[in-house]
């Protein structure tokens, strides 16, 4: 995201670009969970059921995007950036 920031990348190409990385990174943790043993016929149901809470999530992301403008949206992806960033530092000082 930081890199796609530095580039002024529009919001929608932005968008885009971080669904395939993202559908990517999906596909290869489905497979190391199948590999690993966590994803299995008792738990694909519930893993199968939570797809309806994120896809509505995607749709309010989705109407949510188109009522920011590129400047608010800058905004509101460098502070999603800033509190994962203070995460990782809390999570790394604090154990």
């Amino acid at each position: 995201m930081a890199y796609l920031m530095a580039l002024n990348t529009p919001k929608s190409e932005q968008i885009r670009i971080q669904g395939v990385i993202y559908g990517l990174g999906a596909l290869l943790l489905v497979a190391a969970h199948l590999g690993s043993g966590i994803l299995r016929t008792e738990t694909i149901s519930f893993s199968a059921i939570l797809i309806l809470p994120a896809m509505a999530g995607m749709w309010v992301g989705f109407k949510l995007q188109d009522r920011i403008d590129q400047a608010s949206f800058r905004k509101a992806t460098l502070l999603v950036l800033l509190v994962a960033g203070l995460n990782l530092l809390r999570r790394g000082l604090l154990g």
